[in-house]
Parts: structure tokens; C-alpha cells; sequence
């Protein structure tokens, strides 16, 4: 009946970086869990293969410990994706903390001061004088070889 009135839908508030961090990082620690299961079957396997002698059931546990360390691969490819996601969202934290912080807006103002100075010295300097202290130089260089 709301969607008929056009009443809108209410939003969730935005997550924040630490929100998203704190998530991946969860997921992480469940695939992580996930790999240390298929750690223990593939040790369950590897000594179930041991003591068999060769033939198809030996076979057929080999492909089963195959399946199995081709998911561990898999678990530990996406958990190296999050890791890697997690230390860019720690750099994006870092660095809005660092914008945020008055160090970084003095240096900013500090930075603007020093243009500006720089800007009005060069309108002060006397080209005329450079260009003489150079060709002098040159000279000089020149007389000594």
C-alpha cells in the first residue's frame, strides 16, 4: 500500500570503512576455518592411502584428496583476495584519518605560505645579475682548461 502512495523506502545508513573492514575480516576468519577442515580430510586421506595397497578404491581416494586440495586452493586464492581487499580499505582509512587530522591541514596552509613567498622573490630577483654571475662563471671555467 506504501509503494502505491509513493511512500519511500528507508535507507540503511552508509557504512563506514571500519564497518567494511571489520566484515571482510569475519569472512576471512570463516574461510580460513574452512580450510583447516579440508587440512584435516586431506590428512584423513593421505593416511587412508597409505595403508591401501594399489588398485581402483586407492584411485578412487586419490581423486577424492585431489577434489579436495583443488578446494583448499580455492579457499586460500579467495582468502588471499580478501586479504589483499582488506589492506587497501586499512590504506583508505589511514589515509582519511591522516586528511581529517590538523598536521595535514597546517602543512596544507604552511605549504600555500611558502608559494606565495616563493612567488614574491622571484618578482624581487634581478635576472640581469643571474645572467652576469653566469657568464662570468663560464668564463672562468673556460680560462682554467
Amino acid at each position: 500500500m506504501e509503494r502505491a502512495f509513493g511512500v519511500k523506502k528507508e535507507k540503511e545508513p552508509a557504512s563506514s570503512v571500519q564497518d567494511a573492514s571489520d566484515r571482510i575480516t569475519r569472512r576471512g576468519d570463516t574461510i580460513d576455518e574452512k580450510i583447516k577442515k579440508l587440512d584435516t580430510e586431506l590428512g584423513k586421506y593421505k593416511e587412508q592411502i597409505k595403508r591401501m595397497r594399489p588398485g581402483p578404491v586407492q584411485e578412487a581416494k586419490k581423486a577424492r584428496a585431489m577434489r579436495i586440495l583443488q578446494q583448499k586452493r580455492t579457499y586460500e586464492g579467495q582468502r588471499d583476495m580478501l586479504c589483499n581487499e582488506s589492506f587497501r580499505l586499512d590504506q583508505v582509512a589511514f589515509n582519511a584519518e591522516g586528511i581529517k587530522d590538523k598536521d595535514a591541514q597546517q602543512t596544507l596552509t604552511s605549504l600555500k605560505y611558502a608559494n606565495k613567498d616563493l612567488k614574491g622573490v622571484v618578482k624581487i630577483m634581478k635576472i640581469h645579475g643571474i645572467d652576469v654571475c653566469d657568464f662570468s662563471f663560464t668564463l672562468f671555467f673556460q680560462s682554467r682548461c
